[in-house]
């Protein structure tokens, strides 16, 4: 579904695939002085797919509806930097009260409680984009006829095998950039399925496919990696009173882990090996890129790692348990990773995998002592990678507390200076590889395969695939 929202509407503004802010359904806007006041000028041939024309008040109503205290948004809280959208989102306001207001019919001004240069990064995600939130989107599959779209596609068909039939949006206003009249859209359940199906010629692109076949169809095909903000790492139950308690250990783990030949040997290339917290393609929020340091190494350090726990009082006889959402790839990088550990230090580490909603109950129940989890920056901005370590994210279910990180936290929010807040994240970054509450392994690519003839299609950081520029080529 998060495909088909890509593609069918549009937000103030969009970000290309590398992560570029462009415009959207508004041409242009400033920010003022304070930096506090963002002013969007809507197109004048911005329109709805039924012909009629958007205006502000669309999106007046737009963010009404999206931080509304009924909606089950949990992206809600991103836009608690909006002046009164904490708020209204509790219920404590109306929405007249909250600064998204329509200066006149193209002019739509949003006013913050601080600075905030991402604020634009923010409002790139599809999850932002132009739509009317009603009974109609909630049950798209039977209103899509009745459904007006902002974006470069309309659903033209739903078929009866599920597949969702996009036409050409030719009320869109960029529509000379939409390439193909139609496109296809198949659900398969697996990436085995998808690539049989591709095999067989009844679709002609899908993505990630089976990591035991890269090698054989990497040269027969377009095969294009894209980088997302998202990567997997290992946490620690810091509740228990044993080893995992301890920064030593947790440096330990880090130090023996290979990212490099997990990367190269289990995933294929298809993920970068973890250098530091934040990936190395994350933007600064004015359409660069933030520039990190180097905190982990590609390739395991066993003597360093040793070295790290010699003076460590741990009971080698004492089995740790190492929990992971089962599937072929985690098991084989959470076993590499455990036979490391064994090798440098004796301790025998017991691997687990569960089914995603029981390791997550294995999580919540603490039932566990090192667990490979899924972490992601839910926007393109450094802020979205460390905000999981206040003590008030879902994250602190580990046991992690710094109050110095809640302080920095607190302090890059609200300053000013951008240069500053990029200081702050990298003192919060060497905190953390202090302290080594999570143990970073590598960050996803998404993987686009397609036949030799197709060309144009691209994924955003979010792993959104975009269909705009898709076409045969002849």
């Amino acid at each position: 579904q998060k495909d088909i929202l890509a593609n069918t509407f549009e937000g103030l503004v969009d970000s290309d695939e590398n992560g570029k802010i462009i415009p959207g359904l508004a041409e242009d806007w400033s920010v003022d002085e304070s930096g506090t006041s963002y002013t969007f000028k809507i197109r004048k041939d911005a329109r709805w797919s039924d012909g009629s024309p958007i205006t502000a008040h669309d999106f007046v109503d737009f963010f009404s509806s999206i931080l509304n205290k009924d909606m089950d948004n949990i992206y809600a809280k991103q836009l608690n930097c909006i002046f009164g959208a904490e708020k209204y989102r509790q219920g404590r306001c109306n929405f007249e009260d909250v600064a998204v207001n329509a200066v006149d019919t193209r002019t739509l001004r949003i006013r913050l409680n601080y600075p905030c240069n991402y604020f634009l990064n923010i409002l790139a995600q599809p999850v932002y984009s132009l739509r009317n939130i009603d009974y109609k989107l909630v049950n798209w599959k039977k209103n899509y006829k009745s459904i007006l779209y902002s974006g470069s596609f309309v659903i033209d068909r739903i078929s009866q095998d599920g597949s969702v039939i996009l036409k050409k949006n030719n009320s869109y206003w960029n529509k000379s950039r939409v390439k193909s009249s139609k496109i296809v859209l198949t659900s398969l359940n697996t990436s085995e399925s998808a690539l049989a199906a591709f095999e067989k010629d009844r679709i002609n692109v899908f993505t990630n496919p089976p990591l035991g076949e890269i090698k054989n169809i990497k040269n027969k095909v377009n095969y294009i990696t894209s980088p997302r903000l998202e990567g997997k790492g290992i946490v620690f139950n810091m509740k228990k009173k044993n080893v995992t308690s301890e920064a030593e250990f947790r440096n330990f783990v880090s130090l023996v882990v290979d990212r490099g030949n997990i990367v190269k040997n289990i995933l294929y290339d298809t993920a970068s090996a973890a250098d530091s917290y934040i990936p190395d393609y994350v933007s600064d929020g004015l359409n660069g890129r933030f520039m990190n340091r180097v905190f982990f190494q590609n390739t395991s350090q066993r003597e360093s790692a040793v070295e790290t726990i010699k003076n460590l009082n741990y009971d080698k006889n004492k089995h740790l348990v190492f929990i992971y959402v089962d599937s072929v790839e985690n098991k084989k990088v959470c076993e590499n990773i455990a036979e490391n550990i064994e090798k440098a230090s004796g301790i025998t580490v017991d691997c687990r995998g569960y089914e995603s909603s029981r390791f997550n109950q294995q999580l919540k129940g603490g039932y566990y002592d090192m667990a490979e989890i899924d972490y992601r920056g839910d926007y393109d901005y450094p802020l979205a990678f460390l905000n999981m370590w206040s003590s008030s994210s879902a994250y602190g279910l580990c046991g992690y507390r710094n109050e110095k990180i809640d302080n920095e936290l607190m302090d890059a929010v609200f300053q000013k200076d951008n240069s500053q807040r990029i200081e702050i994240f990298r003192d919060i970054e060497s905190d953390l590889a202090q302290d080594m509450p999570m143990v970073p392994l590598y960050f996803e690519n998404t993987v686009i395969v397609s036949k030799t003839y197709i060309s144009g299609v691209y994924a955003d950081k979010l792993g959104n695939i975009k269909l705009d520029r898709a076409y045969l080529v002849h």
